[in-house]
């Protein structure tokens, strides 16, 4: 190890190569610094304009606006270090997962407006939207599922592509968070693309991980499979009503059977098994 060491080393020693560490943020201009110091100054103030700016800078893959938003994060990260010194409340992440078409969009409808209304809670909604392998594009048609939410002042919902990324989330999700945590939302909620079982990516980024299982999901052995069911803080049973009642319930109690088997993440939370109307967060 020691030889090879010393071989790199020399091979950067004839090629005049200077292995400080670079200062990107040197090189802004004036007029780039001004921009990032507005930015940020909206998002702290919870201007949505430049919350919505800001997101767009961080997703992007140019290489030089990429030093902005590093610039711009770094700026999030001592504001966020600020508040916790300070003992400031802190922001809850809730995370919701689960195949496609569990209903995922109308619980978030359902409990964003709880939250709004009834708690007062200042929530965003991040949800992720599948891209096409073909074209690249994506739909980013969350809100419509959203009538009330979207249009309530005390909510703020952005729609992301996850461009092909995999886990069921984008690769700036944690980045997104960041944002929103700096601009004092109480509650932050993640909603990800439908996922399977090995896309979980999500629970390193939240408090909370919602799973919900429409019916028909499978018998107790799927729930006692390795992946996102043993990785849940919650599981839901979607779509309870008296059309599928019956096969909810079976469900249920079959997920509920699978989760006595599995090891809990902590020793003072053991994951809980619902129907979509009584959750308990």
């Amino acid at each position: 190890m020691l030889k090879l060491f010393k071989n790199v080393r020399c091979v950067f020693k004839n090629k005049n190569l200077n292995l400080k560490r670079i200062n990107f943020y040197s090189n802004l201009t004036l007029d780039q610094q001004g921009f990032v110091d507005s930015l940020f100054d909206g998002v702290i103030n919870n201007r949505r304009p430049e919350l919505a700016k800001s997101i767009t800078l961080i997703e992007t893959t140019s290489s030089k606006k990429k030093i902005l938003s590093e610039k711009l994060l770094n700026n999030v990260l001592y504001r966020l270090k600020n508040k916790k010194e300070n003992n400031e409340k802190p922001c809850l992440r809730v995370g919701i997962t689960g195949p496609p078409g569990a209903g995922k969009s109308s619980l978030i409808e359902t409990f964003g407006k709880y939250l709004t209304s009834t708690i007062g809670a200042r929530l965003a909604v991040l949800t992720v939207d599948p891209s096409s392998t073909s074209t690249g594009g994506s739909i980013l048609g969350d809100k419509v599922r959203m009538p009330e939410l979207s249009r309530d002042p005390n909510a703020y919902i952005r729609s992301s592509p996850n461009k092909c990324n995999l886990g069921g989330v984008t690769r700036t999700t944690l980045e997104t968070i960041l944002l929103c945590e700096a601009a004092n939302f109480d509650v932050v909620l993640v909603e990800t693309v439908g996922v399977g079982q090995a896309e979980h990516a999500i629970v390193n980024m939240v408090d909370c991980m919602l799973l919900l299982i429409p019916p028909g999901s499978g018998d107790e052995l799927q729930g006692l499979k390795k992946g996102v069911v043993e990785l849940a803080d919650i599981v839901a049973v979607t779509k309870y009503d008296k059309d599928l009642m019956q096969e909810a319930r079976r469900v249920k109690s079959e997920y509920l059977s699978a989760t006595k088997f599995i090891r809990k993440k902590s020793k003072h939370w053991a994951p809980h098994v619902n129907n979509e109307n009584n959750i308990k967060i």
